[in-house]
């Protein structure tokens, strides 16, 4: 087993150098490996490498995955970042060595991917409000969960909902939104669920299509979010589909919660089954 080990500096409130010495500690002699920091895997020769190993959070991830279906390897998960929504999603313990301990004796499964215009995602993407959490969050460079709190909470006064249009599996609809989400993956992050019902490996998107709640509306919405139970109501629409369109979402996207610009209409695609990746067996 050849493992390439791609590791974030910046992921999370801080990367600790301590952690490539515990991760080799684990690893057996039959083993070789290397690491490198994600800002050099774009140039990287990963031919020799049977597997790619994320470390950090899901930008990195995003990052690693595209590299495995480029090149038709094997992606696994050590969880470092500040909300690891798709290393929750499958399962992946955010304690290193049980992360480790997936890696090397974790069973291989096959999941979906999908693109928005030319941008890959792996776990979720969307616009409006959490687009706009999204970009406040990256230029603020605070991390964690309370940093979270604290951007959403000065995001949310000054966002109105628009109206988008939507063309799913070649049927239109127009619906208001203040925050719309595409999910692969059921999780945000942080154990906050936007999409229950996702299914990594269906061949569809969960497009979940959010109304502005009003103030005394935000604690039962995010009771809601760690419920697990997603359906239907007063301001939540869900929808599934494998070929979308989007009008009038704005130019503020995340894609796997790292901001981006996207100008016109958004033509997004699924790539069925297309990566594989270990998980807890």
């Amino acid at each position: 087993m050849n493992i390439l080990f791609i590791y974030n500096k910046k992921a999370g409130k801080r990367f600790e150098p301590s952690i490539v010495d515990k991760i080799v500690g684990q690893l057996p002699p039959s083993i070789d490996y290397t690491f490198i920091d994600v800002r050099e895997v774009e140039v990287a020769d990963v031919s020799p490498y049977d597997t790619l190993v994320a470390i950090g959070g899901d930008g990195t991830v995003n990052t690693v995955a595209k590299m495995c279906t480029k090149h038709s390897k094997t992606l696994a998960v050590i969880p470092k970042g500040s909300g690891d929504g798709l290393a929750r999603f499958l399962g992946i313990s955010r304690n290193l060595n049980t992360a480790v301990e997936t890696l090397l004796h974790g069973k291989q499964i096959q999941i979906d991917t999908a693109q928005v215009n030319e941008n890959f995602f792996v776990n979720v993407a969307g616009s409006g409000f959490e687009a706009e959490v999204a970009h406040k969050f990256g230029l603020e460079g605070v991390r964690g969960l309370k940093g979270y709190a604290k951007t959403i909470l000065e995001s949310f006064s000054g966002r109105e909902e628009q109206e988008v249009i939507l063309t799913l599996d070649g049927n239109q609809t127009s619906l208001p939104f203040f925050s719309l989400t595409l999910a692969n993956g059921a999780q945000w992050g942080n154990n906050f669920e936007i999409a229950s019902t996702a299914d990594i490996q269906d061949g569809f998107l969960d497009i979940a299509i959010m109304r502005k709640p009003k103030w005394h509306e935000i604690v039962p919405l995010i009771i809601f979010l760690r419920s697990k139970k997603q359906e239907d109501n007063k301001l939540l629409t869900y929808h599934k589909a494998s070929k979308i369109e989007i009008k009038g979402s704005g130019k503020f996207w995340h894609i796997d919660g790292e901001p981006i610009l996207l100008k016109n209409k958004k033509h997004i695609v699924m790539h069925p089954k297309n990566l594989k990746v270990i998980v807890p067996k």
